[in-house]
């Protein structure tokens, strides 16, 4: 830092000794990389290297009839042509690329550090993802590693480069120590590796990065809690330390961080280039002059031409003798950046620099330099000596072997599992809770032929649930793949060896699952009492869930979306229950599809627990089963109305039943080695997909626009119209670099005084006392870590979760309910829907939070003022995009910031606005800010590394130390001559804010010492803190009170019906923009009535025929999961976005969350009935006519039902995976507790009378069942006829007329004498009387869909209900987990 060795004689000592502490632990860290204690030396060199990207030219967003025509061949040959036949001519070689890099000539020696500068866009971050090689675009030129060619190279030593990006990505529930350790111990040789060693790194790498007071923290991410977002970034830093690679590539890793912490990186980056003469490259945006004066060379790329190339210390006499002029009190890179913006660069008049106007001429004219000219010497030198050296790097991609990466991966996912408990808790008590009472609901049941198909229900519910509890999995999977791709690219481990792990990891958690499931729900289900069955159930049933959870999981590694995951998974789910030989037998099974149980594991899981459970059971007749139940009858003249019994048999083997179905006793073993050999296909599919699938964002993502508008040319950062911008800010001065003498601007003040802020036992800030006035533009300093963001979301009522302490007023009144209308908040975090325009977003956050006495045409008129004022017109039609993809750091912070100040807020937050962007970026950032607040607004912003120019921007300074305490507030003219006079005096042109910084103790060791404490007493009894006392009392008796300036007093400016609107508006035109979501519920409607269809094809009427159509509308049930898992998704994240930003910010209440979320999915939900209603009903031969239109009716009642029930189940759940477990709990209890598997006459009573009529699937599988067989007139096929013997000498008609005429039976041949030929049934009312349903009941199947109806809508008021209970009251339904 400027000015760090003028503070205090006992400074330098202090440094000196931390110093040689941070040298000691680098060389502990790098003996214990080292397998022959020998630093391995990875030089890199260039030459006329270039990268060319395909130029897609506009791209538009991809929309929903866009994905639907190609899936009709387009897809599939992209994807052949991407992913099955790659090799050919690519776009670039055909002429259709563009250059990122162009040209380019280097050389980085080991023990060398380089600085690669340039504005965003210039082709920074590929210019390190190329010298990690790890680029996946064209590569031309020569680039070699220690004189080895990179292609080579990557095959041999590919670990021995790595490349840090920009993101933060890790396994949130772990802790950051669990998660260094983990890179450590795959990193180091396993001969050297000891848990001694390890643990000793590990608190090594805590003390050089600050972060050892949260080794035992969860990392945690975007929506999970955890550490700071400094502190996530040392630790995704400390992880790419760990690996012990040679070259090391760093893009803009001191992102989050302050400035002091980030000179602390890079001079433990130093070190460890110095010591293990590493190879280290670094992008590092809005770097100050002691990290500048780190590196040992510069690279400076305009537009990706390389501009200059060679030592830092000659790199800006380079740029002044071609007659570039420095700004005073600009740091060396921003000069050189500067360069490279015409809008910024100053020139001399007469200079070379004059004429110079373009990246090509700039590049031309540093190859005619003397610099370049000794750069190709000194290449030509190098290139020499390591042709004549034998190179010492080890072969091996990997330190582990692949047995040792498994085994530590499986140790990882171990701990993910105890970081994970309340899900697995969940999962358990749901299982226990399902086993208990579906359990008991066939307590005791009788072995006869009434409970035959119920017996093989219970055992076809047994593979089916376990199955099922594995579809959570699915967002796990989905969610940490990012985090594992790029530790993949680290070269920790093969992607397949976690692959590995998360199977070995599931066998004794399904082993366990299985345990708390069988045990009880076999003995309640009365199975056979016999070891032997028992273990082999067990097996099976393992066995099968096994095959599940690995074909489930497959798909996460091959599609892009979890929307897409559960597309096919629900798919498979479907192909699977129908195909498992339950709903159909063996021998049923039409051709055109029965050839897929073939391929199916639970076909012979289910073949394996029926023959289990039924051979050696005696299956009695008697009753209404006895054919003819006549009084008094001989056994020898009955027979029984169960498949395989013969003539005479009342008591039907078990073995002969399950045979005339077409199952098999000795397939049993057969059928285990099937399935384990389906597994083993499911794993290795996985495992390849693992290796060979990669979904991370390489850089050069193009900007996408909406599909009916084009880029804007109107305005851009370039050329700005000066005479419209003072229009627009009549009131302040542009140009003012004081605030000496500037008027403050009439409207509420925001003050607080002696604020504290105590999260848990925790006090996190102390006695902080400000205010921020209209027209104030106030900075918020402090080192990582502080309680900066803390105190804004205090201060804003933003997300706040602690306890505030002290006296805050607005307006000189407490802050009430209209305050957070008044306020706007530009997250750290920038939360949009990436489906939305720039426009789009900026409208809607104006025409919902705009006071309402501005028309709309004045909103929007003021949307179009922000989007000048910002210079994004020119994007205005562009989608926002995601994190990877989209606009980009600076445009998307642009748009966040954008979207706060449509608002029209009184006060601004702004969290880090400049974090994450290059000098000028964070300029412009910092200009749109000033001139916002010169023109009456208050603004109040955090920065972490603000230059010397930009921190003079400014009006005012807060500054916190890292204890939480106040340091300083007040003018930022003022700030350098109060800390002089108490002793710390600064440098000629120190930049007041690293100064501060480094003054109080900032950096990662500033918990370490009481620096911060000494200067926070010094405060408190400065005449400076007495002064913004007494301003504060003079603010709070002056200012205006809000309400004099918007008389609403309601909690929202737009009524609930435009709330409602517009965010309906805004989810169908994510959903129109963002196919996978309703392309996957489409296809899964599609696929699946297909399926059905054709499989049911023309039923006719026979018993037989009866039940096919039962099972025809009973198979609808089970879309459930495949559709309701992916609305969870969708309401989960807009959830999160109303929870984290859009509630917080009063744009909309809760109850529209619902409304929009519920109404935006009927137009999908309907469509998609329709869909499936066509697709199955008519293919399937149904009734016409009145039957035909109920069923369609019942079926999109069904659509909205389970819509309403995807919302709740998110309404009450925590998370996606609590959700799924809940919901695979409610389908199991509505799919077995309608009647239809198990009949009400055969359910306990305890269940009977009130589970089956609060079961919402009774009724409508009820109605569905009535409608489609209800007086349907039976006719027999030959194979649906029972044969009985009459008594010797009388014939059928004779011996059973009478019977068949009472039982409604059809005897076929009454004069026969041999054989009597019997149809059970004459009409189909007599099969709905097996099921308690009768045509006339509750007002026949209209009565059963009023009641269905009725639960629907109690659903609709459930996920009001329990969002409001649980969102608005805060109750933990699962507290106890």
């Amino acid at each position: 830092m400027a000015g760090s060795d003028a503070v205090s004689p006992s400074k330098s000592t202090a440094d000196i000794e931390a110093n040689e502490t941070g040298l000691g632990a680098v060389k502990t860290l790098l003996q214990g990389q080292s397998s022959g204690g020998t630093a391995k030396q990875v030089g890199l060199a260039f030459r006329h290297l270039s990268v060319a990207a395909p130029d897609l030219g506009i791209v538009y967003a991809k929309t929903l009839p866009r994905a639907i025509v190609n899936t009709f061949g387009v897809d599939q040959f992209n994807f052949l042509r991407t992913h099955v036949f790659p090799r050919g001519p690519s776009k670039s070689a055909q002429g259709h690329a563009r250059n990122i890099l162009t040209d380019f000539t280097g050389m980085v020696k080991p023990g060398e550090m380089l600085f690669v500068l340039g504005r965003p866009g210039s082709g920074c971050s590929t210019f390190l993802r190329t010298a990690a090689n790890r680029s996946t675009l064209d590569v031309t030129g020569h680039l070699s590693f220690a004189n080895i060619a990179a292609s080579e190279f990557k095959r041999r030593h590919r670990r021995e480069t790595i490349y840090l990006p920009e993101e933060d990505r890790h396994i949130a529930a772990l802790s950051v120590s669990q998660t260094i350790r983990f890179a450590l111990r795959m990193s180091l040789p396993s001969k050297l590796r000891t848990n001694q060693l390890v643990e000793e790194l590990v608190m090594i790498m805590g003390k050089i990065f600050g972060i050892e007071h949260v080794l035992d923290t969860p990392v945690g991410g975007q929506f999970f809690p955890g550490v700071s977002g400094g502190e996530r970034k040392r630790v995704s830093i400390a992880e790419v330390l760990a690996t012990g690679s040679s070259v090391q590539c760093f893009d803009n890793s001191t992102r989050g961080l302050d400035s002091s912490t980030a000179l602390d990186f890079v001079k433990a980056l130093r070190r460890l280039t110095d010591v293990g003469q590493k190879t280290t490259l670094a992008t590092l945006y809005q770097a100050g002059e002691n990290i500048y004066r780190h590196f040992d060379k510069v690279l400076l790329i305009d537009q990706g031409h390389q501009v200059f190339f060679g030592r830092t210390e000659e790199a800006k006499a380079y740029f002044e003798n071609l007659g570039y002029v420095p700004v005073p009190g600009e740091t060396t890179a921003e000069f050189l950046t500067n360069i490279t913006d015409p809008t910024q660069r100053r020139t001399k008049l007469g200079s070379k620099a004059e004429s110079i106007t373009t990246p090509q001429q700039l590049s031309v004219a540093f190859k005619e330099s003397t610099q370049f000219a000794r750069l190709l010497q000194e290449m030509s030198q190098s290139e020499k000596q390591l042709a004549a050296e034998t190179s010492p790097i080890p072969s091996s991609a990997y330190n582990l072997s692949y047995l040792h990466q498994i085994m530590e991966c499986l140790r990882r996912e171990y701990q993910l599992v105890k970081g994970q408990r309340r899900v697995y808790y969940t999962k358990w008590v749901t299982t226990i809770v399902l086993c208990l009472t579906v359990g008991s609901l066939h307590y005791d049941l009788a072995v006869n032929a009434q409970g035959a198909f119920t017996r093989g229900g219970i055992l076809f519910f047994a593979l089916i649930l376990n199955g099922w509890l594995q579809f959570p999995e699915l967002f796990d999977a989905h969610t940490n793949r990012p985090v594992l791709e790029r530790q993949a690219s680290l070269n920790l481990y093969r992607p397949s060896a976690v692959a590995f792990a998360r199977i070995l990891i599931d066998l004794p958690l399904i082993a366990f699952q299985h345990v708390l499931f069988i045990l009880p729900y076999y003995f309640l289900a009365k199975l056979q009492v016999d070891a032997g069955k028992f273990f082999f159930l067990y097996l099976t049933v393992f066995v099968s869930t096994v095959n599940f959870s690995n074909l489930l999981r497959g798909f996460a590694y091959y599609v892009s979306s979890l929307d897409d995951c559960f597309r096919y998974g629900g798919t498979a789910c479907t192909m699977c229950i129908l195909f498992a030989g339950f709903l159909i037998p063996p021998i049923s099974m039409p051709n055109i599809f029965g050839w897929l149980r073939h391929v199916n594991p639970l076909f012979y899981a289910f073949e394996n627990v029926l023959v289990n459970e039924f051979v050696g059971l005696e299956i009695a007749c008697n009753g209404a089963y006895a054919i003819p139940d006549v009084a008094n009858a001989d056994p020898r003249y009955q027979t029984c109305n169960i498949p395989g019994a013969l003539p005479g048999q009342v008591n039907v083997p078990g073995s002969q039943y399950v045979e005339a179905l077409g199952w098999r006793f000795d397939h049993r073993w057969r059928n285990i080695g099937i399935m384990i050999a389906i597994a083993a296909v499911y794993v290795l599919a996985g495992t390849l997909g693992s290796e060979i699938r990669r979904f991370a964002s390489h850089g050069g993502t193009p900007i996408v626009y909406a599909s009916n508008s084009s880029p804007s040319r109107t305005s851009s950062r370039h050329s700005r119209d000066i005479e419209k911008e003072a229009a627009m800010f009549p009131a302040g001065d542009t140009s003012s670099d004081s605030d000496a003498g500037k008027t403050h601007h009439d409207g509420p003040a925001l003050t607080w005084k002696d604020l504290t802020v105590d999260i848990g036992d925790k006090q996190i800030l102390k006695g902080i006392s400000s205010y921020v006035r209209p027209g104030d533009f106030t900075a918020l300093c402090g080192a990582s870590g502080a309680g900066k963001t803390t105190l804004l979301t205090a201060l804003s009522q933003t997300n706040f979760a602690g306890t505030l302490g002290g006296k805050v007023m607005f307006g000189g009144k407490v802050p009430g309910k209209v305050f957070k209308k008044a306020t706007g908040f530009a997250q750290q975090q920038d939360l949009h829907d990436g489906t939305a325009t720039v426009r789009e977003a900026l409208e809607f956050s104006a025409l919902l939070r705009q006071p309402k006495h501005y028309s709309r045409a004045e909103k929007l008129a003021y949307v179009d003022r922000i989007l000048d004022l910002l210079d994004l017109v020119e994007v205005q039609n562009a989608l926002i995009g995601d994190a990877e993809s989209g606009l980009g750091v600076e445009l998307t912070k642009r748009v966040t910031i954008a979207v706060e100040l449509v608002a029209r807020p009184k006060i601004l937050f702004a969290d880090e606005p400049t974090s994450g962007l290059d000098s000028q970026g964070a300029a412009h950032i910092v200009d749109y800010l000033r001139r916002l607040s010169h023109s009456g607004q208050a603004v109040l912003v955090t920065i972490h590394q603000p230059s010397a120019s930009l921190f003079a921007k400014f009006d005012r300074f807060l500054a916190l130390s890292s204890e939480g305490k106040q340091l300083y507030f007040g003018l930022v003219q003022q700030v350098l001559p109060y800390f002089e006079r108490y002793g710390a005096v600064p440098p000629p042109g120190a930049n007041p804010a690293e100064f501060v910084l480094e003054t109080v103790g900032a950096g990662v060791n500033a918990r370490n010492d009481d620096k911060g404490t000494d200067w926070a007493t010094r405060w408190d009894e400065s005449p400076e803190a007495e002064n913004v006392a007494a301003e504060i009392g003079h603010i709070q008796k002056q200012s205006s009170s809000l309400e004099d300036f918007d008389g609403s007093n309601e909690d929202y400016n737009a009524s609930i019906f435009t709330q409602t609107w517009l965010l309906t508006v805004r989810i169908m035109r994510n959903q129109w923009r963002n196919p996978p979501y309703m392309y996957s519920k489409i296809w899964v409607h599609v696929v699946s009535s297909v399926l059905v269809g054709l499989t049911f094809f023309h039923l006719g009427t026979s018993p037989q025929d009866l039940q096919n159509r039962s099972f025809s509308v009973f198979f609808m049930v089970f879309l459930v999961n495949a559709i309701v898992n992916t609305i969870l998704i969708r309401f989960f994240l807009a959830r999160l976005y109303w929870e984290f930003r859009e509630g917080p910010s009063k744009i909309y209440s809760w109850v529209v969350l619902c409304n929009a979320s519920i109404l935006a999915e009927m137009p999908g939900a309907l469509i998609c009935g329709v869909v499936y209603y066509l697709l199955w009903y008519f293919p399937s031969g149904l009734p016409l006519g009145g039957a035909a239109g109920y069923v369609f009716l019942a079926v999109l009642t069904y659509e909205v039902f389970q819509v309403l029930l995807g919302l709740l189940m998110m309404a009450i759940s925590p998370d996606l995976r609590v959700a799924g477990n809940v919901l695979v709990f409610m389908i199991c209890t509505m799919n077995w507790y309608n009647g239809l598997i198990v009949p009400y006459d055969q359910m306990q009573v305890f269940w009977r009378y009130w589970l089956y009529y609060l079961n919402p699937f009774s009724y409508l599988l009820g109605g569905l069942m009535i409608a489609v067989v209800e007086r349907v007139s039976v006719h027999c096929a030959d194979s649906d006829l029972h044969e009985f013997s009459p008594p010797r000498g009388q014939t059928c008609g004779a011996y059973a007329a009478s019977w068949a005429s009472s039982a409604s039976a059809q005897l076929i041949n009454p004069s026969a004498t041999d054989f009597c030929s019997v149809c059970i049934w004459t009409s189909g009312d007599q099969y709905l009387e097996g099921f308690n349903l009768n045509p006339q009941k509750w007002g026949g199947k209209w009565g059963f869909w009023g009641i269905f109806m009725a639960f629907t809508v109690s659903n609709l008021t459930l996920v009001y209900f329990l969002t409001w209970a649980t969102k608005i009251k805060k109750w933990k339904l699962f507290y106890f987990f």
